[in-house]
């Protein structure tokens, strides 16, 4: 990884699925209050706004307190004194930092660790319903798929 920008992964940040219940036409800015790693907490404010979707109703979005375009998360820049959008806080995914067979190696782990975590999750995995494989369980084999698949590239 040669980039130094920060990584996506590691960033503390917020989401608009965790705050959209505080989100209204009237209050455009939500008080978000963070807690740092130190256990500090401290209040955030941010810009929301809506759009409307196609068969009704809106959706709640984050607006960028620096280039004010609409985000679905938020990110603590540099410094923690501010939420940003990804490209205002010079962000990168982890992913975008590996190249070649460095990423397929990455994506076999991935694949490898979501199976697990579908299949090991906090719900009991169900093999079939009614006689059909259900949903969770076909989510599985398509990791497990992926995660074969790639491990044969770096075999062969």
């Amino acid at each position: 990884m040669s980039s130094s920008k920060r990584v996506v992964e590691a960033t503390p940040q917020i989401s608009i699925s965790s705050v959209k219940d505080f989100v209204s036409q009237r209050n455009s800015v939500v008080q978000l209050s963070l807690t740092n790693s130190i256990g500090n907490q401290s209040p955030y404010f941010a810009k929301t706004t809506t759009t409307k979707c196609y068969f009704g109703g809106t959706r709640p979005w984050f607006e960028c307190n620096l280039c004010s375009k609409r985000a679905g998360n938020l990110y603590l820049n540099e410094n923690g004194t501010d939420l940003f959008c990804r490209v205002c806080s010079n962000l990168r995914y982890r992913s975008q930092g590996f190249s070649g067979s460095s990423r397929l190696l990455m994506m076999a782990f991935d694949a490898d660790e979501r199976a697990e975590a579908v299949f090991k999750g906090p719900q009991r995995v169900k093999f079939l319903y009614k006689g059909r494989p259900t949903k969770r369980f076909k989510r599985f084999l398509k990791y497990r798929q992926k995660a074969e698949r790639l491990s044969r590239i770096f075999t062969n």
